[in-house]
């Protein structure tokens, strides 16, 4: 058997039927066909048949064939993994459907119509396609300028987005110490905050608060309330009578978990601590090796499982991304990944390199998103524990805008995700906030 000439044959089957498929759905909206093709009929089985294409990327036009979808959209549910796709029209035997935003790289698609809920054999494979583009300064490192974002001028070194969308950017360099809030819609730059050394932000998800580490005091730390637009607040932390605290207050990060309500940080002398937002009252709940963090994150997919990202000066945790579930500390902090010497390697989690990796933040869908400031790029660890580089060249130090193949970052620092998945960064050597729009 010719298996090219069937493969061909299948191919222009296939693109015709897609052709038909289009040409009648779009009859069918002007009315010119209205009464073609069969209801659904639920004494009747649904069946499946063909997947066209059988990969894409966001929005891309997928054709799914078979039996009894019946022609009203609105009763007929398709998901593509977890995420639910679009149904723009069906002719029975034949429906059209919109591939979904960031369903997974091979994806099972499920089709439910009344009570019939099946999936299809043949699977997609999602393409994701990823770009940067610059939303704030211009590469000056000379002067700070707020205002028009087209025309400011930032050091940013970290960032955090609330629950808003509002971008909070940490811009941290010798004489020039701000705390701004971008407003991407309105294309501006507001300082909230100057002649404040400030550390990584974190925003609670529920009442929008922004908190950020100091190093003035052990337990200092400030407050940003979208109730009091933002207006800057010191806060000092109570600590106990007796116990374990830091002798200094270098502490570097901060974050909400959204499951117990408390506020985290860790110190370089290794405290790691929660606090009480409403009373400020602090415990140590344990201690690690010596050394810098710069990135700390829960992940909803594993409630309660806090992750760290280690500088190159963390001993035994250097150049590695560590994990403790805040619930039972004493037996359960871990390394994750592998050498500590400090390198790029994507793969399996517990052999993939970082170098002096600095803020983590984790996404909704549970992939962890890593400034690797060493490597110059933009890591990511995916729920199944893979790691990947998702744009940069790794130990290529440089300023481009684009997409896999050309974007460049110089020590990249911050990290900060939107609610529709937009990661903004804080390329920190480059004097620039930038914007990863990921399909």
């Amino acid at each position: 058997m010719d298996t090219n000439k069937h493969s061909t044959s299948t191919t222009i089957l296939s693109v015709g039927l897609l052709l038909l498929l289009f040409t009648v759905l779009s009859c069918k909206k002007d009315g010119s066909t209205q009464g073609q093709g069969e209801e659904y009929d639920p004494s009747k089985p649904v069946k499946l048949q063909i997947v066209y294409p059988d990969s894409g990327k966001y929005l891309e036009k997928v054709m799914l064939t078979g039996e009894n979808f019946g022609t009203d959209p609105k009763q007929i549910r398709v998901w593509f993994n977890n995420r639910k796709a679009a149904v723009v029209g069906s002719t029975g035997t034949r429906m059209y459907v919109l591939a979904p935003r960031l369903p997974g790289d091979t994806c099972t698609i499920s089709v439910a119509i009344g009570e019939d809920s099946l999936a299809y054999t043949q699977k997609f494979l999602y393409k994701t396609s990823v770009t940067v583009t610059t939303i704030a300064g211009n590469g000056s490192r000379n002067s700070y300028r707020d205002g028009d974002l087209t025309q400011s001028i930032v050091a940013p070194r970290y960032v955090c987005v609330d629950k808003e969308d509002n971008i909070f950017m940490i811009n941290r360099v010798p004489d020039m110490y701000h705390v701004a809030r971008i407003d991407e819609e309105a294309n501006e730059l507001i300082t909230v905050a100057r002649n404040v050394i400030a550390n990584v932000p974190a925003a609670d998800p529920e009442t929008g608060t922004i908190s950020f580490p100091t190093e003035t005091t052990v337990g200092s730390y400030y407050t940003l309330d979208p109730k009091e637009f933002w207006g800057p607040r010191i806060r000092e932390m109570r600590w106990p009578a007796s116990g374990d605290r830091p002798d200094a207050g270098w502490k570097h990060s901060m974050v909400f978990n959204p499951t117990d309500g408390f506020l985290y940080t860790r110190y370089y002398h290794g405290h790691i601590v929660k606090i009480n937002p409403r009373t400020y009252e602090v415990q140590t709940i344990y201690k690690t090796e010596q050394g810098d963090s710069y990135g700390l994150t829960f992940n909803p997919l594993n409630p309660n499982i806090l992750y760290i990202s280690f500088y190159g000066n963390s001993g035994v945790n250097a150049n590695s991304i560590c994990s403790i579930d805040v619930t039972d500390p004493e037996n359960s902090f871990k390394k994750l990944s592998g050498s500590i010497a400090g390198g790029h390697r994507d793969g399996r989690l517990e052999v993939a390199q970082f170098r002096n990796p600095e803020q983590i933040f984790c996404d909704a869908q549970g992939n962890i998103f890593i400034a690797d400031s060493g490597n110059h790029c933009i890591r990511r660890i995916t729920p199944d524990n893979m790691v990947e580089t998702v744009l940069g060249m790794p130990g290529t130090a440089g300023w481009k805008d684009g997409g896999k193949e050309e974007a460049l970052f110089n020590n990249p620092s911050g990290i900060g995700i939107s609610k529709d998945g937009s990661v903004y960064v804080a390329d920190f050597n480059n004097n620039r906030v930038r914007k990863l729009s990921i399909n």
